[in-house]
């Protein structure tokens, strides 16, 4: 099957800055946008195949050709933009088998590309010290800022944060979350924030508390402009490419993940050629076979790793 075009599953949040919104068209400032996505919760539809179904309904065509052999939705991964003009809060993710009992859902494991940062950003990874009673007393007198990590970020910069470990997006970044199949996350701290009728969104103290790894941390790439491989994980790999030439890539077997970080391109697949527009999302089946890309693109490529059981 040819590579499919994806139109995000997007959603308002507190949060929402507007810089994906005005790239796309968009008068009201959308903080999320889940880009690739076959979860319950939200799927991207297929925009060049007839009647735009979603990711899902595809996958579910032909599962083993899609994905490729022995891959299933437990590999599968999702992408999202996230738009922040306001800190996220502090939340963190739980294992496979702790999400599977308590959600019926996946573990998350994740990653966050930094597509663009205002001065001074910074977000948050993990925490100063590794014991859990100091943070706990923190957290319940109300002082757990004075232990959060914080990472100041920039254009380019590459985070990858285990599953377990604290983390939010601050304000005024713009960043492309890839992780695994879930959607499972636990709000351990919201700054105290309230909404329009004074009231505090709700927190998941006792997961948050049942999954955390305080001893966790978090692997940190700092941007350079030259081809490799930034996102090395259980579950996933991610390169960042800057082609100096027409580039053919493989399936290898499985689906893989294009992100289309520089000027409008074109793919080309067989004989077809694919437009692809600057943030545009893309799936390649396993199927697929191959892609040609062309000269002086910049993308991100994100490929499934098979979890040994």
């Amino acid at each position: 099957m040819k590579p499919l075009l994806q139109k995000a599953f997007k959603y308002e949040t507190i949060w929402a800055a507007g810089n994906v919104s005005r790239k796309r068209g968009y008068e009201k400032n959308y903080g999320t946008w889940w880009e690739i996505s076959a979860h319950k919760s939200g799927q991207s539809t297929v925009t060049n195949l007839e009647g735009n179904p979603t990711l899902g309904e595809v996958i579910d065509t032909d599962m083993e050709g899609i994905l490729g052999k022995g891959f299933t939705y437990r590999e599968m991964l999702r992408t999202a933009f996230l738009d922040a003009g306001d800190h996220l809060s502090i939340q963190v993710h739980p294992g496979f088998e702790y999400a599977r009992e308590h959600s019926d859902d996946y573990g998350k494991y994740e990653t966050w590309y930094i597509v663009d940062a205002k001065p001074d950003a910074y977000l948050v990874a993990g925490t100063t010290i590794p014991d859990e009673n100091t943070i706990k007393e923190a957290f319940e007198h109300g002082s757990i800022e004075k232990y959060l990590k914080k990472w100041p970020v920039k254009k380019g910069d590459y985070i990858t944060i285990p599953i377990g470990t604290l983390h939010a997006l601050g304000a005024g970044i713009t960043a492309y979350e890839i992780g695994t199949n879930s959607d499972t996350t636990y709000r351990f701290y919201d700054y105290d924030r309230t909404d329009a009728n004074g009231r505090k969104r709700p927190l998941n103290v006792k997961e948050s508390f049942d999954v955390v790894q305080f001893t966790n941390t978090p692997h940190f790439e700092s941007a350079q402009n030259h081809s490799r491989r930034i996102g090395d994980t259980p579950y996933f790999t991610v390169d960042e490419l800057f082609l100096d030439k027409s580039t053919t890539l493989q399936t290898e077997g499985a689906f893989f993940l294009l992100l289309n970080l520089g000027k409008d391109l074109n793919i080309k697949w067989n004989d077809e050629s694919i437009p692809v527009a600057e943030w545009g999302s893309v799936f390649i089946p396993a199927n697929a076979g191959q892609i040609e890309l062309p000269k002086d693109a910049h993308l991100l490529i994100s490929r499934p790793r098979k979890e040994k059981q």
